[in-house]
């Protein structure tokens, strides 16, 4: 493999498991906004974090369940209305659900191998850019990638992957501002997405370029290994093999 002009990182549950972090603020929220409902299953949260849903779709398919089960009165919400609930959401996140995020066992040695080899770095996540940039600094992993290449949910012009418009609108003008070009000769089928979803991959092969796939993460085996990543890992230390090689 031809040494990456870019590596770019999925944030949840690729360089960092938020299993935890997540089911858990997602129950606070239940209770907190519909407390006459049973909370979700730990089922129906898991298959909305695999599946890479955002925070809204994620409700709105959670609520329609505890609706559903319930001999609530409560009834569906307009789809605006669960803007409160994500705002909700952050509110406990930042409260309750950062302390416990920590990241993958070799995280640290990956980021610090990538930053030794002079490869750009990024993190593209459909989660919020402060949860990420909390996350990083909360594990002592703060400082390898540039904030400005560190792209979220509400980042003016970014989209949910896998839709390109947050490398495309995004990352890559901020790039080639500083001095990145990866598109030069074709440089673009040698960057290297790494996540865990099939979101990343579909993201990955949007972009026509290589992807690693962290089968530790969230994704669903069998649609993951469907798309055919170019590598699949069950550990971060293999990643650092990779670019070895």
């Amino acid at each position: 493999m031809p040494t990456p002009p870019l590596i770019i990182f999925d944030f949840d549950g690729t360089l960092f498991n938020t299993h935890a972090s997540i089911r858990e603020t997602i129950r606070l929220t239940f209770a907190s906004l519909l407390p006459t409902s049973l909370p979700p299953l730990d089922s129906e949260i898991e298959a909305q974090i695999a599946s890479g849903a955002g925070l809204a779709d994620t409700f709105r398919a959670l609520h329609a369940a505890a609706v559903s089960s319930s001999s609530s009165s409560s009834s569906s919400l307009p789809s605006a209305e669960f803007e409160s609930w994500v705002s909700k959401y952050r509110e406990i996140y930042a409260e309750r659900g950062q302390g416990l995020v920590t990241a993958y066992p070799g995280a640290k040695t990956l980021l610090e191998t990538v930053q030794k080899k002079g490869i750009p770095m990024s993190i593209i996540s459909n989660k919020g850019v402060e949860a990420v940039r909390t996350a990083l600094a909360n594990n002592g992993l703060e400082g390898f990638i540039p904030e400005e290449f560190i792209i979220g949910d509400k980042t003016p012009g970014a989209k949910r992957k896998p839709d390109v418009g947050s490398f495309e609108d995004v990352l890559l003008p901020r790039l080639r501002e500083k001095g990145v070009d990866v598109d030069e000769g074709g440089r673009r089928r040698d960057v290297l997405v790494v996540g865990d979803t099939v979101a990343d991959i579909g993201f990955a092969r949007n972009l026509g370029c290589r992807v690693c796939w962290c089968r530790f993460g969230y994704g669903g085996r069998e649609e993951c290994e469907g798309m055919r990543p170019d590598w699949v890992v069950d550990g971060l230390e293999e990643v650092v093999s990779i670019l070895e090689e």
